[in-house]
């Protein structure tokens, strides 16, 4: 495949969501979730409670502007637009305001990540030729290139605790889950299939991994534990879901769904069961990123804010 830059990422978008859930209970989700939709003509960056209710653009640009991420305190949102010529990391406000350039390189830059205490940013860029998982101070300051291989690397998340960062790679010759530290040191594949892997996410609790996987015939998610064992399949659907992302607690799942006849925001029990669509439009609505819970007094005597993974 091409380059693991955004437009890498709608290609393979597009073979796992553009070509039955099971039954359970399921509490009511609350705070807020992003997510890019193109039902304005293009793809924007929205938002919505997350019973799916009000949705609203919080971008309104004619180029894309896509991959929503929450800051851990849930007062910004960093994304990816085209609105400068070229795919750069930007970050806004969580109403939409004051969208700023952080990367601001000829080269494209996407799929940007918050770090646990907000001090950091990792995302994908292609500015050393090829696709590599980048990691960047919250304001855009000392890039550095953390995988450095000629394979394509990207999509990085990162563990709870900020020590790890999960990511899709092709250097085993198709793409895999691999783990590494967060100076980059120690990469180790998780999955080894010879299946399609990839858009990793970590749960609150640090134990877990959610991610998209076409092992079985389709695109469907996964979730195993941090060292690649325990696999769990929990979708099953004969419909395409992909681009999993944990609610703040753990106890859920919001993902995208093609079941419907087109892609659709979706959430469900973190075991698979009770999936529930949030979304009900007849564009394109993707790639939902769950808003952190509020930090607890505890949190803030640790120094550890609350939030999701992804």
């Amino acid at each position: 495949m091409q380059k693991l830059s955004f437009l890498m990422a709608l290609a393979v978008a597009a073979l796992l969501l553009a070509s039955c859930g099971g039954a359970g209970g399921q509490r009511a989700p609350t705070g807020k979730i992003a997510f890019h939709s193109d039902r304005s003509g293009n793809f924007e960056v929205y938002v919505m409670n997350a019973d799916g209710s009000e949705p609203t653009p919080l971008t309104d640009n004619p180029t894309q502007d896509v991959f929503p991420d929450w800051s851990p305190d849930g007062a910004r949102i960093a994304f990816t637009s085209e609105r400068d010529g070229n795919l750069e990391v930007y970050v806004m406000n969580a109403d939409g305001s004051d969208p700023t350039n952080l990367t601001d390189n000829p080269a494209d830059d996407g799929y940007p990540v918050w770090s646990p205490d907000g001090a950091r940013i990792a995302f994908t860029s292609d500015r050393d030729g090829n696709g590599e998982v980048y990691i960047m101070n919250a304001d855009g300051s000392n890039p550095t290139n953390l995988t450095a291989n000629p394979a394509e690397d990207g999509f990085p998340t990162w563990s709870p605790d900020g020590s790890r960062i999960a990511f899709t790679s092709e250097r085993n010759g198709n793409f895999e889950v691999y783990v590494m530290n967060a100076d980059g040191s120690g990469p180790t594949n998780l999955t080894a299939n010879p299946a399609e892997d990839a858009f990793p996410a970590w749960s609150p609790d640090g134990a877990r991994i959610v991610f998209t996987s076409d092992r079985d015939g389709n695109g469907d998610i996964y979730v195993m534990t941090t060292d690649g064992s325990s696999l769990t399949f929990l979708t099953r659907s004969a419909a395409e879901d992909g681009f999993p992302a944990w609610s703040p607690d753990g106890s859920q799942i919001v993902f995208t769904s093609r079941r419907d006849d087109n892609l659709e925001v979706y959430v469900m029990n973190a075991n698979g069961t009770g999936p529930t669509r949030l979304t009900d439009d007849p564009a394109n609505d993707i790639f939902p990123a769950w808003s952190p819970a509020p930090s607890s007094p505890s949190d803030s005597a640790t120094g550890t804010p609350g939030g999701a993974g992804r």
